[in-house]
């Protein structure tokens, strides 16, 4: 099935894969000059992240959201595991679109800071 957004009981949302286990939650942050946290957690394991986004408005009234991921806490050990890490972050960033919605996102990138 893959990832969806959907409102949790508490009002608040998340990013999904029921199949896979894993849960993307926004944790703040986001003001000019700051990055946005979240807490990806993957079968129980959480990895802290933040990013930057960007948005631009298209021709079509849509939006290209750009997400820089800067730092995560906790990396795998090794390049292979790490590089799993960030093909889900990248995946999970997809969904989550902007503001836990991907209805008004025409297109989106993620890069990451080259020390990750």
């Amino acid at each position: 099935m893959g990832f969806v957004n959907e409102r949790k009981e508490d009002g608040t949302w998340q990013t999904i894969d029921r199949d896979r286990n894993i849960v993307l939650r926004y944790l703040g942050g986001g003001r000019p000059q700051e990055p946005i946290e979240f807490n990806l957690c993957i079968e129980g394991k959480d990895f802290l992240f933040y990013a930057f986004q960007k948005t631009n408005r298209l021709k079509s009234g849509k939006l290209h959201v750009d997400w820089r991921v800067v730092k995560i806490f906790h990396l795998p050990p090794t390049e292979s595991d790490k590089a799993k890490l960030r093909c889900v972050i990248e995946e999970a960033l997809e969904s989550f679109g902007f503001a836990s919605s991907r209805e008004n996102v025409e297109t989106l990138s993620v890069t990451f800071a080259h020390n990750l």
